[in-house]
């Protein structure tokens, strides 16, 4: 098919004068676009000179998390106000686990010692087998021990934290605080109810939001990579809906990471 500006031949004067008018105002956008664009390169060049991104790996030091659910399923709470496990609470422990992620920051040119950052990590903190305690909203049961089998636990966290440092030409300690959004995944099978009967299969998810802190010291080399090491610590509610003989569970998952990375500095 003929482009528009190929058909002259079919055109009265008039319409070549019009087609090469409209050729030059062509060729003059075009001109202008790739100048903008040049300038665009220009400036964002100059916005990168404190920008990094960075590969992050270490260990997931969990705390024992806090329990709360509403409903144990191999002892149903009867009806009326005598709700046994409604509200009930216990601690699980969890594991010790690898962490991995990626980050992506910047520090202003204006406030040197300011910056943002953005990173999204992984750590799989499964719950440890054994017995539990739960104490129960009942004065004649008290406190009710079951045993249950492990679960695999995953937490993918993405965060956004607002940072300061001293920012030397080499060394750089730094510290951050901020949101963060945390998905959270349990899934498993084994023995529940004193691990007598077949615990129920598990997969659920939860999202929920929370907060991190970090602090940590990089190295800047002259050859812009960074070499980094960052004590974080995290902290969310995740809600389930039934893990293994428990339904509506709110896990409060706090846990402490180590991680060392590398990464690069745009100038």
């Amino acid at each position: 098919m003929n482009h528009p500006y190929q058909i002259i031949g079919r055109l009265s004067p008039h319409h070549g004068a019009v087609q090469y008018e409209e050729g030059f105002s062509y060729v003059m956008s075009m001109r202008v676009l790739l100048a903008v664009a040049f300038m665009s390169f220009g400036v964002l060049s100059q916005a990168l000179a404190e920008t990094y991104i960075a590969g992050a790996i270490g260990a997931t030091l969990a705390l024992p998390a806090s329990v709360e659910a509403d409903e144990n399923i191999n002892y149903p709470n009867p009806p009326g106000p005598s709700q046994l496990f409604r509200g009930s609470n216990t601690t699980i422990g969890l594991k010790e686990s690898v962490a991995y992620g990626v980050k992506l920051g910047h520090y202003f040119g204006s406030l040197p010692w300011l910056g943002v950052e953005t990173d999204v990590l992984t750590t799989t903190p499964h719950v440890m087998s054994g017995t539990i305690a739960i104490d129960t909203k009942s004065s004649t049961v008290g406190t009710f021990r079951e045993a249950q089998s492990g679960v695999h636990l995953r937490f993918t966290t993405w965060a956004f934290s607002l940072l300061a440092r001293y920012p030397g030409d080499h060394w750089q300690p730094y510290a951050g605080i901020g949101p963060a959004i945390f998905w959270g995944h349990a899934s498993g099978t084994g023995l529940s109810c004193n691990n007598t009967c077949p615990g129920p299969s598990v997969d659920t998810s939860s999202t929920t939001f929370g907060w991190t802190s970090q602090a940590g010291l990089r190295y800047v080399t002259d050859s812009s990579i960074v070499l980094f090491g960052e004590w974080k610590y995290m902290s969310t509610t995740a809600n389930f809906d039934q893990v293994r003989s428990f339904s509506n569970i709110d896990v409060h998952y706090q846990a402490h990471m180590l991680l060392v990375g590398i990464g690069y500095q745009f100038k």
